[in-house]
């Protein structure tokens, strides 16, 4: 393992503290440059749950990081060159990678924060897609979670735009919030969401990532992910609960 460059990196810190509050873009990526491999190694090594697993999570990690460091211009950049004494640098920028990783699983639609009642937990589709091994090597109660859970989302979507075509918006969220026992905001988003509901959950049930998704069914990723914690919220209202072990 190659050393922590710290010699190299404070000069290129300090040049872009010394450039104003638009910075230098010359010193910033000069920065960056050397700065990038390190953060991505930092990155992988978060203990993030599943999300660790994700081709994609290193480097939204250290987009996240990157993003503190340039934001109000430079702010913790030209902190960090004034601190005395001077901070051991890679334990400064651990902490940094350490708070982005938080806040990247903290925004995940499949983890869910600690209440007084629970601890915190993962809730996911993923527990029940077919990126988890071959369906022939699954138990046959997972694959019939997956038909069921399916059958159930595209009956609910049916069903809702059935009561909104037949008594309109208002009176088809009334009544399908006190049939299904869930609530009034539930039926909203299945009102205004039901075939994107199916189509996603059909991609993530195969085993396709959020931005594969995204391309697919040509949505931008949040939108994906909104759709997805949705998702969750409205199997867990209706008794198809995540294993809190997960």
């Amino acid at each position: 393992m190659s050393e922590f460059p710290t010699e190299e990196l404070w000069p290129l810190f300090r040049a872009v503290a010394d450039n104003g509050d638009e910075g230098d873009d010359v010193a910033w990526q000069a920065l960056l440059a050397k700065l990038d491999p390190e953060l991505a190694l930092m990155a992988r090594r978060q203990p993030i749950g599943r999300l660790r697993d994700r081709e994609d999570t290193p480097r939204e990690i250290v987009m996240r990081t990157i993003s503190r460091l340039h934001a109000r211009g430079y702010a913790a950049i030209k902190k960090l060159v004034t601190l005395e004494p001077k901070p051991e640098l890679q334990a400064w920028l651990r902490v940094l990678v350490k708070r982005s990783a938080i806040d990247y699983m903290r925004e995940s639609p499949e983890y869910e924060r600690a209440t007084a009642k629970r601890d915190h937990r993962w809730i996911s589709l993923a527990s029940l897609s077919s990126s988890q091994g071959p369906v022939a090597a699954q138990p046959d109660s997972l694959v019939e979670k997956r038909e069921e859970v399916t059958a159930f989302v595209k009956a609910a979507a049916d069903r809702a735009t059935a009561e909104k075509q037949a008594h309109g918006d208002d009176d088809a969220i009334g009544r399908l919030a006190l049939e299904w026992k869930i609530g009034r905001i539930q039926v909203r988003r299945l009102l205004a969401r039901g075939e994107q509901y199916v189509a996603v959950l059909a991609l993530v049930l195969a085993g396709f990532s959020y931005p594969e998704v995204a391309e697919k069914l040509e949505l931008s990723r949040r939108e994906v992910e909104l759709t997805v914690r949705y998702l969750e919220e409205l199997l867990a209202a209706r008794g198809f609960a995540a294993d809190p072990a997960a």
